[in-house]
This record gives C-alpha cells, sequence and structure tokens, in this order.
C-alpha cells in the first residue's frame, strides 16, 4: 500500500482548508468526501457561507473555534500559495500535526513555515482524493489513469518545496 493511501484512508476526520475569496474553495475534494462518508470539515479562509461545486449548501466552518473537537490530525491545503503560510497557521491552531499540500500550494515559505511549527509534512503536490480507497467511479478518472499511466502514483511522497513540480502531467 502507497504511504499516501494510508494517510487519506485513515478513519480520523481531516480539516479541509480552502479560500473562496482567491476562488480556491476545494468544492471536488468536498462532493467526494461527503459521497464516500470520509468525515472531513471544511474550513474557508474566504467566509464561503455554505459549500459550492456538486454539492452545494454543506457546512462550511469560518473560524477554528467552529471546529468539532474531533477533528483529527490531519489538514489538506487547497489555497493560493501567497496564503498558504495562513492555511498552515489556522491547521496548526486547530490542533494538526500533519499537512499535505494539494495542487500548487505548497509555497516554501508555507513548508517551512509548518515545519517550523512542528509539523509532518505528508505531502506537497498531488491530490488526495486519487489515493481513496473509495472514491466514486468517476471520480478524477481521466487525471487517476494519466497519474498512474505515467508511475506519478507509484511515486514516494514528496516532501521537497524545491523539487520539480510534478502535480500536473
Amino acid at each position: 500500500m502507497h504511504p499516501l493511501e494510508r494517510v487519506i484512508n485513515s478513519p480520523e476526520p481531516l480539516v479541509l482548508i480552502g479560500n473562496a475569496s482567491e476562488d480556491r474553495f476545494p468544492g471536488y475534494s468536498y462532493d467526494v468526501y461527503t459521497r464516500i462518508g470520509k468525515k472531513f470539515y471544511c474550513l474557508d479562509m474566504g467566509g464561503l457561507p455554505v459549500s459550492r461545486g456538486p454539492t452545494k449548501g454543506g457546512k462550511v466552518y469560518h473560524t477554528v473555534a467552529e471546529l468539532p473537537d474531533d477533528r483529527g490530525d490531519l489538514a489538506v491545503i487547497w489555497v493560493h500559495p501567497k496564503t498558504a503560510s495562513g492555511a498552515v497557521d489556522l491547521a496548526h491552531e486547530a490542533g494538526c500535526k500533519r499537512v499535505w499540500f494539494s495542487f500548487g500550494t505548497g509555497h516554501p515559505k508555507a513548508v517551512a513555515r509548518a515545519r517550523e511549527l512542528g509539523m509532518d509534512v505528508v505531502e506537497i503536490g498531488r491530490c488526495p482524493v486519487l489515493y481513496l480507497e473509495d472514491k466514486p467511479a468517476a471520480a478524477c478518472k481521466v487525471h487517476t489513469l494519466m497519474v498512474k499511466a505515467s508511475g506519478l502514483y507509484r511515486r514516494p511522497p514528496q516532501t521537497d518545496p524545491a523539487a520539480k513540480r510534478r502535480e500536473q502531467l
């Protein structure tokens, strides 16, 4: 089993952090997690009142204080690189000890900030949905096929922010 499969398929809840004011609300991930029953809490830095995308109207939190106590220790970050450090600070405030930077989010300063706070950087660049066991058949179908055919799927987690970007094929 790939290490990223172990991380994302854990029964523990995760905190999904986006920023709708930057047009980076993780609507597709929100939808997939909802459809498969993955326990998660969405924290939007941009103040979005409810989820948008395929699952419209779902619960979205705006502050760490609003989050339920059983939030787990993994944060998945979907924001622009310029605000990724702020998302890391929110994840840390929420008690997260691990962070997964999704597409184009793992700015070197944000990764350094996570490490400065003692957080484990799980991945920089790949979409967590790719590694879900029970994802719907249509979820990321083309992207999943491309990632698997290219050999990227099997590569070890990327934790070096200076490495060549590999999330896009």
